[in-house]
């Protein structure tokens, strides 16, 4: 046995490593949950200070944002890798693997974090150019983008750290983490947007710096930490990189990253088909978005228990606790979900007017509301039953599933209703088609056991 794994197996003495059976969907949820709700209050602070510039600011805002996360996608896709690989290697107790996982990971990331910052930067005229938006949003929609992208590279190690951790049971630490990076982007944006506490006022400049300033406050805690000893996942010695490994990291998320790419693209297929009716529409569309925000925030954390258990119950080799964690995850997220989309569906008009006070923007987004609302039991299947393929290492079935919902229903259906100039809600109401197509699909996939079979690690 070399040093460097006798050296691993002392340090990982004093780190109680989970086990699936020692586990539960909420225990692992609730982590996930509660951290991403202080990250929907920045949001909503964010678009609330925004929204005092105009609904210009708001949509350009908004369309910036859909352009960083299509850019994301890549390091999207290496999270979901990541996860998969790092959970079997915990659920078979192998902490060396899970170690040289998460390093191989953030090498990967870091790479194609460099590259698609800087196609953004030099693109980023063209690529906000497609949505047809008015001068004065357009300028600042770029302006948006470009300060927003170069924080990329730098959030990478966060990024991977937290997917691993959350991987190996640990969702605690990423919460503890969140909370000081959510406070300290709360005090940036009512500081630099509007100029308070004595900065500058910067408007949408500083709403991106103080996104950006806080992400890399805790990519720096959690590289700290990690590099300490002190996190569940090792830091491992070097030979992270092998050709199998790295085969292994690329098969799992190859097809996650088209997934996403497929996902970004046909939802900037969607968003430019809202933007076509107009700026209050595309305002009205990114605040209803936000609105909504908690029920996404319940399936986000359902989504980790689905992952976390799929893949560690597979590596402990125990295919039918899978199985069953997934029916769990479905069941809370559906409940959890629907009642949440009802609840905001219900207050959806004083909490519009909240975000901004213009009548037109308000009114539409009431109605986005609605129909998303209705859309909820359905979305919960993707939460769950999908991350539960994917945790397992599938992830071609959430790729052609996304596919066929997004694809070849909601946006071929938005451009025909547009085509026959129907209202903007017969574009929202899409939506449901969507979600429906997905969830059905995910549960015949779910159903035929055949996604536990589907990994195979050997590295």
């Amino acid at each position: 046995m070399s040093q460097g794994t006798e050296n691993l197996e002392q340090e990982q003495e004093s780190i109680e490593i989970s086990h699936p059976e020692t586990l539960s969907v909420w225990g692992l949820a609730w982590p996930p949950i509660l951290g991403n709700l202080l990250w929907s209050s920045v949001g909503i602070i964010s678009i609330k200070a925004v929204g005092s510039l105009g609904a210009e600011a708001v949509a350009a805002v908004g369309t910036g944002q859909r352009l960083v996360w299509v850019f994301q996608a890549l390091l999207m896709a290496v999270m979901t890798g990541t996860t998969a690989l790092v959970a079997r290697a915990v659920g078979s107790k192998d902490m060396l693997e899970a170690a040289h996982v998460t390093r191989l990971a953030i090498y990967v990331s870091l790479i194609l974090s460099i590259l698609t910052t800087l196609v953004t930067i030099f693109f980023a005229e063209e690529l906000i150019s497609i949505f047809g938006l008015d001068p004065v949003t357009q300028e600042l929609a770029v302006t948006y983008l470009n300060v927003s992208i170069i924080f990329i590279p730098f959030m990478t190690f966060g990024m991977v750290i937290g997917a691993s951790l959350r991987a190996a049971g640990d969702v605690k630490t990423p919460m503890y983490i969140g909370i000081i990076t959510n406070i300290l982007a709360i005090y940036l944006l009512l500081g630099l947007v509007n100029g308070q506490y004595g900065m500058p006022k910067l408007g949408i400049v500083g709403a991106a710096l103080a996104m950006g300033i806080s992400f890399i406050l805790g990519s720096a805690i959690q590289l700290y930490l990690w590099m300490a000893g002190k996190l569940v996942v090792p830091l491992g010695k070097a030979g992270s990189y092998t050709k199998e490994r790295l085969n292994q990291l690329v098969t799992v998320s190859y097809p996650a990253g088209i997934e996403s790419m497929v996902f970004q693209f046909g939802m900037l297929a969607f968003f430019w088909i809202v933007a076509m009716y107009g700026t209050a529409e595309v305002a009205a569309y990114n605040i209803g978005v936000n609105i909504l925000m908690l029920s996404f925030i319940l399936g986000n954390g359902f989504s980790v228990a689905a992952a976390t258990l799929s893949g560690q119950f597979l590596g402990a080799s125990n295919p039918e606790g899978a199985y069953k964690s997934a029916y769990q995850s479905a069941g809370m997220t559906v409940l959890a979900m629907s009642l949440s989309g009802l609840l905001l569906a219900f207050f959806a008009e004083p909490i519009a007017w909240f975000f901004i006070q213009d009548q037109e923007v308000v009114r539409y987004a009431v109605i986005f509301v609605w129909i998303f609302a209705i859309s909820q039991p359905f979305m919960a299947l993707e939460f769950s039953l999908g991350s539960t393929l994917r945790g397992a290492g599938d992830t071609r079935s959430p790729l052609i599933i996304t596919i066929v919902g997004l694809l070849l229903v909601r946006v071929p259906i938005a451009f025909l209703l547009y085509y026959l100039e129907m209202p903007v809600q017969w574009i929202f109401a899409t939506l449901i088609f969507d979600y429906f197509a997905k969830g059905v699909l995910l549960i015949l996939r779910y159903k035929s056991r055949r996604w536990m079979k589907v990994l195979k690690v050997d590295v």
